[in-house]
């Protein structure tokens, strides 16, 4: 069976030998993530192989999936082998690329065949057919359409998601009941007509893996043998990155040390967002750094490298001249306050005192110990913190959040808020005061770090587009779980895989 999973120099060896000995052979390739192989599927490929003699499955590697949270739940390893197992499959190949053009570069097939549903090429939400298409033809090729049963394994995954948890499904009932999916993804679409703007803390999040080994023999301490560090991208950073895949244009008002190029260089991630950064001497670039037990993925410990003091008024200037135009107009502001010094007094008084829509997360970290609290800012247009932060603000615990959000966001004069409850999901409140619930809809959790920033970039940008809050409430969920999906910010949801999801949870 495995001698039918091959790479690039086997498979550029067979095609070749295939051809050498019998001219008229034709191969035929399907290109697919294939994570969830159904009866559709079987269709699809017993209809392709009947146009030619060889047919190529051509799968996409793991690293290069974005089809939403815990995508693919199957990986490439064992997709190939359950492909190779089918007899009409002559060889899987898995690609390293988020499309099948390279594939179709190496195989030159007679016949690129593709399901039904992607019949209507204006309707291929990936924008990846028609230059697929182009390649194809380019070597003398045809793309063809099957005729069999369709339904996707995206679908597939997220109705199970659904029919499994019945709080999920009670909601998704509900939600149907008043939106239509292409009503979501008409909001998904808006989002390209917006121009973000960011202020906060540049942020580089480090993890390193470590094994226990035991007491220290002389210190009542832990020792733990170190492994691999992985550096991220994290505070506004993350914030931008997500941003800059659905808006038209991204910006971001920051400072960091004259140290941030070294850490730039040890991360291999690109970004599409303008930066706007002061480098300044009296302060590192901020560095949270966590230990994680490599076989619990707890983590034992952290240390933060940071500067904690207020920035010097004449930065905070700086920063206000830097920002322009946008404090002048009803430009989107979103202020990713962590609490380590950005935001001075002069700052928030000159953004609360401007003509933009503010939308403001006051985080609660180790490195403020709770008095970094929202109640600084006289103007919030939109409010995002979590319900933890919102205990602390007030001094209470057990808060009837429906009772008490809607007074906070009178005296702010909100127009929207969102709680975030961790694993209750998220309330989200309108200019009404009335609220509505969205459930926690990640199935798992690697790693929670950066799950506000991510409901802060998505919620804002809707708040300003006047979204209905239910239409807040499900999308901020969706990210939020495509976010703790993953060990620290790799990659940001994109719009296709927003699109997908939506449609395969909401059918």
């Amino acid at each position: 069976m495995t001698i039918k999973i091959v790479n690039s120099n086997e498979l550029e060896n067979v095609i070749n030998r295939v051809r050498a000995q019998s001219p008229d052979s034709k191969i035929v390739q399907c290109h697919g993530v294939f994570d969830l192989v159904h009866p559709g599927h079987l269709e699809h490929f017993e209809e392709a192989r009947k146009l030619g003699d060889v047919l190529v499955v051509s799968i996409t590697a793991d690293e290069f999936i974005n089809k939403g949270p815990n995508r693919p739940y199957f990986d490439q390893v064992r997709r190939s082998r359950f492909l190779a197992a089918l007899e009409m499959i002559s060889y899987v190949y898995i690609v390293q690329s988020d499309s099948a053009v390279d594939a179709i570069r190496l195989i030159k097939p007679d016949f690129y065949v593709k399901g039904s549903d992607y019949r209507k090429l204006s309707d291929d939400i990936t924008g990846k057919i028609e230059l697929e298409k182009e390649i194809v033809e380019k070597f003398g090729g045809k793309l063809v359409f099957t005729d069999g049963f369709t339904s996707s394994s995206t679908s597939l995954i997220n109705s199970a998601l659904v029919s499994q948890d019945s709080e999920i499904s009670r909601w998704v009932n509900e939600f149907k009941k008043s939106f239509t999916v292409s009503e979501v993804v008409n909001w998904i679409d808006r989002l390209s007509t917006v121009d973000v703007g960011i202020l906060g803390e540049s942020i580089i999040d480090k993890y390193t893996n470590c094994r226990p080994l035991a007491k220290s023999s002389k210190d009542p301490i832990l020792a733990f043998q170190r492994f691999e560090t992985r550096s991220f991208i994290g505070g506004v950073l993350a914030i931008a990155d997500s941003c800059s895949k659905w808006s038209r244009e991204t910006s971001v008002y920051s400072v960091t040390g004259r140290d941030f190029r070294d850490h730039l260089s040890n991360l291999s991630k690109e970004t599409d967002f303008n930066s706007h950064f002061l480098e300044l001497e009296d302060r590192p670039t901020i560095v949270k750094h966590r230990f994680v037990d490599m076989n619990s993925g707890n983590r034992v410990f952290e240390y933060y490298d940071y500067q904690p003091d207020a920035l010097e008024r004449s930065t905070q200037l700086e920063i206000i001249e830097l920002l322009g135009l946008k404090l002048n107009s009803n430009s989107l502001l979103l202020l990713a306050d962590y609490g380590h010094g950005f935001f001075g007094q002069d700052l928030i008084s000159r953004l609360c005192s401007s003509g933009a829509f503010l939308c403001v997360n006051t985080q609660s970290n180790a490195g403020n110990r709770g008095f970094n609290t929202f109640s600084k800012y006289s103007r919030i247009d939109l409010l995002s913190l979590n319900g933890g932060e919102l205990e602390l603000e007030l001094r209470r615990k057990d808060l009837d959040y429906r009772a008490v959000v809607p007074k906070i966001m009178k005296e702010k004069n909100c127009k929207y808020a969102v709680v975030t409850l961790g694993g209750g999901g998220l309330l989200t409140f309108d200019s009404s005061g009335e609220s509505t619930r969205t459930p926690a809809l990640a199935s798992k959790v690697v790693d929670k770090v950066g799950a506000g920033d991510s409901v802060l970039a998505i919620s804002s940008m809707l708040a300003f587009l006047g979204a209905p809050k239910e239409i807040i409430g499900l999308l901020s969920s969706v990210v939020a779980a495509f976010e703790v999906s993953q060990l620290g910010h790799q990659e940001s949801m994109s719009i296709v895989s927003m699109k997908k999801y939506v449609k395969g949870i909401l059918g």
